[in-house]
């Protein structure tokens, strides 16, 4: 068990550098900057992600840079399944993760528009296993297998879910007797449909009180559930209704059956050796090569394709709106990718590297600190399956990093998305 929370660390740790996706430090331009992109400049992505492939660092890519006027950039490369010569194609579908909670967040932004959800609301509204919700004083089980808790100084509210204040686990660490708790109520691997394993989530202890410290968590799968309570529907129906079908991302949908396996990437790993080997998951999912999720969860679960989530990435480029769709508002566009976190609430390492959260994803406030390609404004986030992607609406234009990969011990480290993303800033012009 030891050796196994020392994974699960590595993993998120590996994972919060992957939200770290970067940009070039440059003057802005707020001017349409499609026609100022040198696609000569950005066919070098080809080329770097075909060095990591020939290298053996990954099975294959697929990429994208786009703007709000369209797709700028485009290539596949390597294989969707090297275990049976299957091709990356830029219809390949990936299991994109916790690139789902930008997804979920918008959907959630989306309800704020239309007088359905305030961001000051209490959770309890909308889900009352969350009433009077308790602080652990000690993480450590007492004898009975309890834990000692405090009433929280204030409820729970939307706006701490969708910054990842609200003192929630999540799996991704097993130091104390909560943290596996709060593993073992993983949404994936429990019974029941989504109200059922929120509140099984909701019966435990917060790590921290509401609104004092950032902390990736479940939030996001309970605001998956608070749009369930909000609009009357069920998650991918509202999904489906109000941002895939209106923005054309007919690719999209929740990992939920074995059809879904149609057209999806291989998620790879390596073993001990250093060899590439096909997957076969671990203890924070099923076999996600052989079983699909079986539910809708607003912090994972989605499949999709380069197009869809560009689809997507361009909507928000543009404001909220996207070919006479409107999802958002610009106005609350803006607050999404405006900065929310306090200095005191971030993590230690954003505290020295320019770094916050906004609503759903990183944004970046002072690039010169990032210690690697970066730009004031890049909003955007990552997948636990190797998927990447920012925007940057200011300077009108972002990148898309897709491939399958599974965290573990041996994974061989890329250095794709940090180059992908510097050739494209590099292909801006004057």
């Amino acid at each position: 068990m030891k050796q196994q929370g020392t994974i699960f660390r590595g993993i998120a740790g590996a994972l919060a550098l992957a939200m770290i996706v970067a940009a070039l430090p440059s003057e802005s331009w707020a001017r349409d900057r499609s026609s100022h992109i040198s696609k000569e400049a950005l066919e070098q992505i080809e080329t770097v992600l075909e060095r990591e492939v020939d290298e053996g660092v990954r099975a294959g890519f697929v990429a994208a840079v786009v703007t709000r006027e369209g797709v700028i950039y485009e290539e596949a490369v390597g294989m969707a399944d090297p275990f049976n010569d299957a091709p990356m194609t830029t219809d390949t579908r990936f299991r994109i993760a916790s690139m789902t909670k930008p997804v979920i967040s918008v959907a959630v932004m989306q309800l704020v528009d239309r007088g359905l959800i305030a961001l000051s609301d209490p959770v309890e509204r909308f889900i009352p296993a969350y009433a009077n919700p308790q602080v652990a004083v000690s993480k450590t089980r007492q004898e009975d297998g309890s834990f000692e808790t405090r009433p929280a100084k204030r409820s729970i509210t939307i706006h701490d879910l969708l910054t990842h204040t609200a003192g929630i686990g999540y799996v991704f660490s097993m130091q104390s007797d909560l943290d596996k708790a709060y593993l073992e109520a993983n949404l994936l691997l429990t019974e029941g449909d989504l109200g059922d394993r929120i509140d099984r989530i909701a019966e435990l202890p917060l790590l921290t009180e509401p609104g004092e410290v950032w902390s990736y968590s479940y939030s996001i799968d309970v605001l998956g559930r608070v749009i369930e309570v909000a609009s009357g529907m069920e998650l991918e129906a509202y999904l489906m209704e109000n941002l895939f079908e209106p923005l054309g991302m007919d690719d999209t949908e929740f990992f939920l059956s074995e059809e879904d396996f149609d057209g999806l990437a291989v998620v790879v790993e390596f073993n001990e050796e250093g060899e590439m080997i096909r997957s076969e998951g671990n203890a924070l999912s099923s076999n996600v090569n052989d079983e699909a999720f079986g539910i809708a969860s607003g912090g994972a679960g989605l499949v999709s394709t380069v197009d869809d989530y560009g689809r997507f990435m361009r909507m928000l480029l543009n404001d909220g709106a996207l070919d006479g769709a409107r999802i958002l508002s610009s106005a609350t566009v803006d607050l999404m990718m405006a900065d929310h976190v306090p200095m005191e609430a971030r993590p230690e390492p954003w505290k020295t590297t320019g770094m916050s959260f906004g609503l759903g994803g990183y944004v970046i406030l002072e690039p010169g600190y990032m210690g690697n390609v970066a730009a004031e404004g890049d909003w955007g986030w990552a997948g636990y399956w190797d998927t990447h992607f920012f925007v940057n609406r200011e300077e009108n234009i972002g990148a898309i990093l897709l491939a399958q990969t599974q965290p573990n011990p041996h994974i061989k480290p890329s250095r794709a998305r940090d180059l992908v993303k510097g050739v494209a800033y590099g292909a801006l012009r004057d």
